[in-house]
């Protein structure tokens, strides 16, 4: 994608490690070599920057810290470096190394150094114990050395921001901004490697990798900037819950700009573009605060895989540097998207999958938020016409039939299951397959049998791959695609209301079994040795 301009026979060339060399600079002058900074918007938008090795310089110039003119960069960048020295140096101050005059360690004076300094030690532990917990899955940060840059950049920017100080979860937004930085310095030192000299100095310049600390506290900044109202909330005020029957969930009422961006989303944007799933959330005393809060404060850090985050803040910097706009977009679309599930929940589980939101296909997400964002310039992903084809009446006949015909011990003992990976890559090859039919099934003929056959056997899996309890569970899709009912028979051991649930038809190859009469021996001559439908369970 990048190096498009590279010729072919350049790669077969007597120093081999100018060609690392040439590919770095082409895809520097792919991104940077602009007449207009909306190419370069449209490069992020499109996840084209996924593979970057100049991802942060892409973000300093998305939010505008680097100037649109590149001969302006090393005098913004180092403007940006030298007021960091400046905010860590008069905020590090330490007594035992100055003379404190006629101030003691006793003092309680508001302007005493050593009173000041006794409550930066307090702040630090504070930022200390979010900081050591974060990502324990990538082993970046997990350095004592990039704890303690954490540390100084957090320190420095509650120094600086006394009336928002620190908050759990700035330490979120800070990780991917140091990880972006240290993946592009990786890159440059890998080239320098193979030709200090053939890099220009721009590029070593801003990539410095001296100044991590520095070019990540002025990316930090301007994004709080932005981001300040979801922190700069005062103490909730509870109202009483209300009593259900289902796990109570605590009502907030807050006057503050998060908690009004929060009722904006539900009762302005989800009702206008998921009605059904509004008053569904509505209906079981949904508090978007219980998990709002949290996509909002860490940017959907919580929800995404960090690969896929990156990809989301791509957009979001892309499309709406000055408020992010966007993200009131991506909420919204972060739970059509999983409006099945939500449908189909009670008050628990729903918060269960909105507390642990379940793998999605990052890309569907943004492009359904850049839908709902401009819907004249980008167009609505397909998957979630279907998925609104799951009409409420057949879900919540189902939940009914569940919890009414079936006898209430097998839902009493039956633990409820938890959501693993498997369970998540399962949904994902459910909602992609959902997504190929209905790109498929409007373009293929009825005449055509045989690919009219493929798609109904493509609902099939869609039902096989939604699971319940363990068991394989027979999709509605498929329900409706049939023209008759499956037939099961009775028999002494089924439960109470009918079977619980049928296997697909066309899961199974029934045969005539045959017993030989006046035989003791149990097993049914020509049955399976093994149960069938314990081989199909996960």
């Amino acid at each position: 994608m990048f190096y498009s301009g590279v010729e072919e026979n350049s790669f077969v060339d007597d120093n081999s490690q100018n060609v690392s060399v040439k590919l770095y600079e082409t895809e520097w002058k792919y991104l940077f070599n602009i007449t207009n900074i909306d190419e370069l918007r449209d490069t992020a938008i499109k996840a084209k920057l996924r593979t970057s090795r100049f991802r942060s310089v892409c973000w300093r110039l998305l939010l505008e810290i680097l100037p649109p003119d590149s001969s302006e960069w090393l005098m913004a960048i180092e403007k940006y470096r030298s007021l960091y020295e400046t905010i860590k140096s008069t905020h590090y101050n330490d007594p035992h190394t100055q003379d404190s005059g006629p101030d003691d360690p006793l003092s309680q004076d508001e302007d005493s150094i050593w009173k000041q300094y006794f409550k930066d030690i307090e702040l630090k532990k504070i930022i200390e114990q979010d900081v050591i917990r974060t990502s324990p899955e990538v082993e970046y940060f997990g350095t004592k050395k990039i704890h303690n840059i954490m540390i100084d950049i957090l320190f420095c920017y509650s120094r600086e921001h006394p009336d928002l100080s620190y908050r759990q979860g700035m330490h979120e937004i800070l990780a991917p901004l140091l990880f972006v930085l240290h993946c592009d310095h990786q890159a440059l030192l890998h080239v320098l490697e193979q030709s200090s000299s053939d890099v220009s100095d721009l590029i070593q310049k801003i990539l410095d990798p001296a100044f991590l600390e520095a070019d990540a506290y002025s990316l930090f900044n301007i994004i709080m900037e932005i981001m300040k109202d979801y922190y700069n909330i005062n103490d909730f005020i509870i109202s009483a819950p209300k009593p259900t029957k289902h796990v109570k969930t605590t009502s907030f009422t807050c006057d503050s700009e998060v908690v009004q961006r929060l009722s904006k989303i539900r009762d302005t944007m989800l009702t206008k573009h998921d009605p059904e799933l509004y008053g569904h959330l509505l209906d079981l005393d949904i508090s978007f605060t219980t998990f709002g809060l949290r996509w909002l404060r860490l940017l959907f850090g919580g929800e995404f895989l960090l690969i896929d985050l990156l990809v989301l803040w791509d957009a979001i910097f892309a499309t709406s540097p000055q408020d992010f706009a966007l993200v009131n977009h991506i909420f919204v679309a972060m739970l059509v998207l999983i409006r099945v599930q939500l449908l189909k929940s009670d008050n628990t589980d729903c918060l269960h999958y909105l507390m642990r939101y379940p793998y999605v296909d990052v890309m569907t997400v943004i492009e359904y938020a850049l839908h709902m964002f401009d819907p004249k310039m980008y167009i609505l992903p397909s998957i979630i016409n279907s998925l609104k084809e799951d009409k409420s009446d057949n879900i919540k006949s189902n939940i009914t039939e569940q919890h009414v015909e079936r006898p209430s011990k097998f839902i009493s003992y039956v633990p409820r299951p938890n959501r693993n990976s498997t369970d998540d890559l399962l949904e994902l090859c459910r909602i992609k397959l959902l997504q190929y039919h209905s790109i498929l099934d409007p373009a293929i003929p009825i005449h055509n049998k045989e690919a009219r056959q493929a798609l109904t056997g493509m609902l099939e899996l869609c039902g096989m791959l939604s699971s319940r309890q363990g068991i394989i569970e027979m999709g509605k899709d498929v329900a409706r695609s049939t023209t008759t009912p499956i037939e099961t028979l009775l028999t002494p051991e089924t439960p109470e209301g009918g079977p619980l649930l049928p296997p697909p038809a066309s899961a199974i190859t029934m045969k005539v079994f045959r017993k030989t009469e006046n035989s003791t021996d149990l097993q049914i001559q020509g049955a399976p040795i093994k149960n069938p439908l314990k081989q199909m369970k996960r």
